[in-house]
């Protein structure tokens, strides 16, 4: 089904670099906090995954931002960032008025810059005991504070927390679940904040260290569209299926936005997921270009089962909204009026971050200690693999680590190898 609700909101910070912000680009990544890589990684979610909730940083378009508070509250959490207590209270008060259910509202009292938290929100990984970590992504503009926040929020929730010397911007990174990122090459814009030194072979190595990301694919960027970031244009659903924006003509799009479309579908239908599958490329029609304006249907926001689309009140919305419903069955999708948002060079998507949920609890009670490769036998393999453990050559899950732990100490080192070989030999 699909239902359509409007929204408005106030200007503020637009998402892409204002003149201002253009002189201080040096300022980029200053105090940052930067972390060595996660020691193990079971994976980093996928942009359809599941989510516990979804964040809000409460600074502007508070008609659409209480639109989707409401819609994400009725089931999941709805985290709203504010200033001050006193911010606190007067938002907490207009959400009631407005009907949110606020036993899902939870206010989180840290200062942010901008309303643009895709961009510099926190990114996320799952340990191999089943915890969430956050990463921290250097944010592409001179804005302390919202550089800041997922450092604050790691310590506020008291999670491992990595800090990556990348310079990156949320909304221009998509991952599919199965060891693939699309970036658009917009990140190596020296002119638009990112870091003007990166290469390929760096960004690679950052994915694969902090994400546990096997292939970064790159693509190029729409042009005249204020950010040049990936998710105006490129939607990842489930982990074989994409979709990229189309224009009805080559007018219809800013520069050579109908060709970089085209390009980059065509691109991205010739590729495979990090499991072997090939993609499926749907396209969805790009509104045209008007006013100095790249409108999108494509910057939705997948939360649960409920999908939150941009509309614009044009004669395209309920076709578009409709094919939603087609290519995600079994979800609810929602357009929220963006005509005021999109004018500051983003939408739903770019205004929020998930936070995703918490992995089903891990039991090892049918593993036995000693028995590491779980067959029913304690011999020379189970050692083997407790030496990879060991020396690092085997990523453990839980129950392995469990396993191979033989003296429960917490630790597999080589102690755990002799204790095990004793057993061996006395068998």
């Amino acid at each position: 089904m699909f239902t359509i609700s409007f929204a408005l909101g106030q200007d503020s910070l637009p998402r892409s670099l204002t003149a201002e912000e253009k002189t201080r680009l040096h300022e980029i990544g200053a105090n940052r906090t930067i972390t060595d890589p996660p020691d193990s990684i079971l994976y980093a979610p996928a942009e359809f995954d599941s989510v516990a909730g979804i964040i809000f940083a409460w600074e502007s378009y508070y008609d659409l931002l209480t639109g989707l508070i409401k819609e994400v509250a009725e089931y999941d959490t709805a985290w709203v960032v504010v200033d001050n207590i006193g911010e606190e209270v007067s938002v907490a008060a207009s959400l009631t008025n407005d009907g949110v259910n606020m036993d899902h509202v939870i206010f989180q009292q840290i200062s942010t810059n901008s309303v643009w938290i895709r961009d510099y929100g926190p990114w996320w990984i799952y340990q191999p005991d089943g915890s969430r970590a956050i990463l921290d992504l250097d944010y592409n503009r001179p804005r302390p504070q919202d550089d800041a926040y997922p450092e604050n929020l790691a310590t506020e929730w008291n999670m491992d927390y990595y800090g990556l010397g990348l310079v990156e911007a949320g909304g221009n990174m998509l991952l599919d679940g199965t060891g693939n990122v699309f970036i658009s090459d917009i990140i190596f814009d020296a002119s638009q904040g990112f870091d003007p030194n990166l290469t390929q072979d760096q960004l690679d190595e950052y994915f694969l260290d902090y994400y546990g990301v096997d292939n970064v694919i790159i693509t190029d960027h729409l042009d005249n569209d204020g950010t040049g970031h990936i998710d105006m244009f490129v939607k990842v659903i489930n982990d074989t299926t994409v979709i990229v924006g189309e224009y009805e003509t080559p007018s219809a799009g800013a520069g050579n936005n109908y060709n970089i479309c085209n390009n980059v579908a065509t691109q991205i239908a010739g590729l495979t997921n990090g499991n072997g599958r090939p993609y499926t490329v749907i396209r969805m029609l790009m509104p045209p270009y008007s006013g100095g304006v790249t409108y999108t249907y494509i910057n939705s926001l997948i939360a649960n089962k409920k999908v939150f689309v941009p509309i614009y009140s044009f004669s395209t919305d309920a076709d578009v909204l409709a094919q939603y419903a087609q290519v995600m069955p079994g979800y609810e999708i929602i357009g929220f009026d963006c005509n005021q948002i999109i004018t500051a060079n983003g939408a739903i998507h770019c205004i929020a971050m998930k936070v995703p949920a918490m992995l089903p609890e891990i039991s090892c009670d049918q593993w036995t200690v000693g028995d590491v490769n779980a067959d029913g036998v304690i011999d020379l393999f189970d050692m083997l693999t407790t030496a990879d453990i060991v020396l690092t050559l085997l990523e453990a899950t839980p129950c392995v680590q469990f396993a191979a732990d033989m003296n429960e100490d917490g630790d597999v080192t080589f102690y755990d190898i002799i204790l095990l070989l004793n057993i061996i030999m006395d068998l």
